[in-house]
């Protein structure tokens, strides 16, 4: 096999697992199926990484909404400063 026939090989097999797919290879090339395991690899941690933020992003909207509530409620409970009363002539 030559190496246009093994890059098809590894992007046809990408392509499918980016689908969802798993990728039916009859790969006899131990090059090809260590850089399948690796693109396997870096797709989980991809996703995990994507995951992470999507949490991290909604516990920060979560403490934003808290602080914006506090410091309405700190406005509302503080006393007003007396107006400057104007001088008359």
């Amino acid at each position: 096999m030559n190496e246009e026939e093994r890059a098809r090989k590894l992007s046809d097999a990408i392509d499918a697992m980016l689908q969802g797919k798993e990728p039916e290879l009859d790969l006899n090339d131990e090059d090809l199926i260590e850089l399948l395991r690796i693109a396997r690899l870096r797709r989980r941690a991809g996703q995990a990484r994507a995951a992470a933020a999507l949490a991290s992003q909604e516990l920060v909207w979560r403490v934003l909404k808290t602080r914006m509530v506090a410091r309405q409620m700190e406005e509302e409970t503080e006393p007003k400063p007396p107006s400057p009363k104007r001088a008359t002539r």
